[in-house]
């Protein structure tokens, strides 16, 4: 086989290496930046939860549940 119908222009596969840890790069970057999201959501929802337990143990407030 042709190595040049594999890489055509001298240093493409140094191109191809480039992109591919500009890929791995990214994906990892959105992985954190995912992860940053679900903490910031969870720590909200806990803030959350906590507020509304102090304030029902202060008898501020009172859930009920009919059914």
């Amino acid at each position: 086989m042709n190595s040049s119908k594999i890489c055509p222009v001298d240093g493409s596969q140094d191109e191809v290496q480039q992109l591919v840890w500009l890929i791995i790069l990214t994906e990892a970057g959105l992985a954190m930046e995912t992860s940053k999201v679900e903490s910031a959501a969870r720590n909200q929802a806990e803030d959350k939860l906590n507020q509304l337990e102090r304030s029902e143990s202060a008898g501020t407030i009172r859930i009920s549940c009919k059914r």
